[in-house]
């Protein structure tokens, strides 16, 4: 019976599957025994090609080993010598092909041009002598070579694959396709040499002028340039710590918030955006690692903070401005409120409480020239902070003021309420005294509009304090009608610390206490011991989210995306430069 069955089809089928489970489970991680280190497939052309390697130098090898495209590697090589040709007529297939691309419309004397085209390169496959040597001999060209040298043939040849391929595109998809694709391609290995720092001074200063969207792919970018750098280019990597876990629980928490979400389409878009715009969040410390490079970090913050306080100076000076933000029937000397590059001025004087701290704190750290610049900065982007109107950034300023001062001398912090105050209050135009003195005016329609939307919310958060909606304005909304008073209509519930438990839970907001408090532990340690120039840095930093988070109070300060990755950064930024002066005083103690 035994020897019948196994001889059966089924039955041995059955024995060949046991003992490849068997193989498959010795050699796995977690099953399997010690073994060599040796990858079963190290002698495929792909991994002895790509290790270690530029991308485009990993695919052009593999392509000269191999069968299919190993023709066209070496009729490459026998065709040019010297890099200045193999660069000029690397750019000819590319070129050739994308013509083919764009003759797939007319298909008259384009085609016949690539073909012409085609055919010389075919015989230019069977010289003897190599073209380039040919013509860098010759008197036209002999002073323009570039000085001979080992030959790199990954350019060109990767030239030749985009224009191959996006002429073949082109051929069935159309033109605009083909041309679109073979400039994409061919820019790709370039849009890679891109240092990340570049990046991140980039954005930092774009961050107020730009657009969301390019906010959210200057973010991504910024971690594919390292994580490309760590994986080709050589660069030292980081060792995970507490601060590098405690920013991974931000995204899970949003993922999590989304997947239980009320409204999960809505929801999945705020956080496929909000995760972009984190991205970049995770690689800063990594990216940003030396005193030259912070605070260059921080100029290119400040010159973009510069460009929208001019725009917002030209604002108030043309008039040119929408009015829907101003209560003309309660301030009537109020014509206008300033917003700049910002759609709504709340939003812009959030901007600003982020970005005055860090410029006064960096202009008591420069010298000379610099500093007196910084000052000026600081002041234009105080008086577009006035322009605004925004009685909440008018208190966060003042406290965020208070703190740093309480922090660098006591004496100054009294010294400085009892002269500053009145002489601020007798300077100020009467239309700023009338903003400021109307703080809890019922009488105010966005005063008693916020008090009205907190009511609400607190009897929804009754309901929904240990798990919340979700993230979005649809899935708020999907609730808060059930709890609103009559008449109240509102997008969010104007709180950023009641909109973290709204959105993500108690957990949410537990989240960004603890993170809050352990970015003020790690200030005030760090400038315990340092140098009065940098503890000045530090301070700033320190000061920095207290206005801030007073005005989050009374506004969901994360509505706006730019402000929402303006603070994330500003958080590593400081951690960062704990990091960076700390390590630096003990390397020159």
């Amino acid at each position: 019976m035994k020897d019948l069955l196994g001889g059966s089809a089924l039955i041995g089928g059955c024995a060949r599957l046991w003992k490849s489970l068997q193989s498959t489970a010795s050699q796995s991680l977690l099953l399997g025994k010690k073994s060599r280190k040796e990858p079963p497939v190290e002698g495929a052309a792909v991994l002895k090609a790509a290790n270690r390697l530029h991308p485009i130098d990993g695919l052009v090898k593999t392509m000269g080993e191999s069968a299919l495209f190993g023709w066209l590697y070496h009729y490459w090589g026998n065709l040019l010598a010297g890099p200045s040709f193999q660069l000029l007529f690397g750019l000819i297939p590319l070129f050739c092909c994308l013509a083919a691309s764009m003759a797939a419309a007319a298909r008259r004397f384009e085609v016949v041009l690539f073909l012409i085209l085609l055919a010389i390169s075919v015989l230019l496959f069977a010289r003897k002598t190599p073209l380039g040597e040919a013509l860098s001999g010759s008197v036209l060209l002999r002073r323009f070579s570039l000085p001979k040298g080992k030959p790199s043939r990954s350019i060109p040849l990767y030239l030749a694959l985009c224009g191959l391929l996006s002429g073949g595109v082109g051929w069935f998809g159309g033109a605009l396709l083909g041309v679109g694709l073979g400039v994409a391609l061919a820019v790709l290995p370039a849009l890679f040499a891109i240092p990340p720092f570049w990046m991140v001074c980039l954005l930092c200063g774009l961050l107020p002028l730009a657009g969301t969207t390019a906010c959210w792919a200057m973010s991504l970018l910024i971690g594919v340039l390292w994580l490309f750098r760590r994986a080709f280019g050589g660069a030292k990597g980081k060792a995970v710590d507490a601060l590098d876990l405690m920013l991974v629980v931000f995204p899970i928490l949003c993922l999590a918030s989304t997947l239980f979400s009320y409204a999960f389409a809505d929801s999945a878009k705020v956080a496929l955006m909000w995760l972009g715009l984190f991205f970049c969040v995770l690689f800063l410390r990594r990216v940003v690692d030396t005193r030259q490079k912070l605070t260059a970090t921080l100029w290119s913050l400040i010159l973009g903070a510069a460009a929208s306080g001019c725009y917002g100076l030209f604002q108030y000076l043309s008039g040119k401005v929408d009015t829907t933000w101003t209560d003309t029937e309660l301030f009537e000397g109020l014509s206008l409120r300033v917003y700049s590059t910002f759609a709504n001025p709340n939003v812009f004087g959030e901007f600003l409480l982020l970005a005055m701290p860090l410029c006064a704190a960096l202009a008591f750290y420069s010298k000379g020239r610099k500093r007196w610049l910084l000052l000026g900065i600081d002041l234009l982007l105080g008086v577009n902070l006035l322009l605004t109107y925004s009685r909440g950034c008018y208190v966060g300023l003042l406290l965020t003021a208070l703190v740093f001062l309480w922090n660098f001398s006591k004496k100054w912090t009294v010294a400085g309420l009892v002269a500053a105050v009145p002489l601020a209050l007798a300077v100020m135009p009467q239309s700023i005294v009338d903003r400021i003195l109307s703080i809890g005016n019922m009488s105010d329609t966005s005063t008693s509009f916020r008090m009205w939307i907190y009511i609400g919310t607190l009897f929804m958060l009754a309901d929904y304090w240990y798990c919340g909606l979700g993230l979005g304005e649809k899935a708020f909304n999907a609730v808060y009608p059930l709890y609103a008073l009559p008449a109240i209509v509102a997008p969010h519930s104007h709180s950023l610390f009641f909109q973290l438990v709204i959105s993500i839970g108690i957990l949410g907001l537990v989240y960004m206490i603890l993170l809050l408090m352990g970015y003020q532990r790690r200030m005030r340690d760090a400038r315990q011991s340092m140098p009065r120039r940098d503890r000045l840095l530090m301070l700033g930093f320190g000061s920095v989210f207290w206005g801030m988070l007073l005005q989050s109070v009374f506004d969901y300060t994360w509505y706006n995306y730019r402000v929402f990755q303006l603070f994330w950064i500003v958080l590593v930024l400081g951690f960062a430069a704990a990091d960076i002066l700390k390590q630096e005083e003990k390397h020159h103690g």
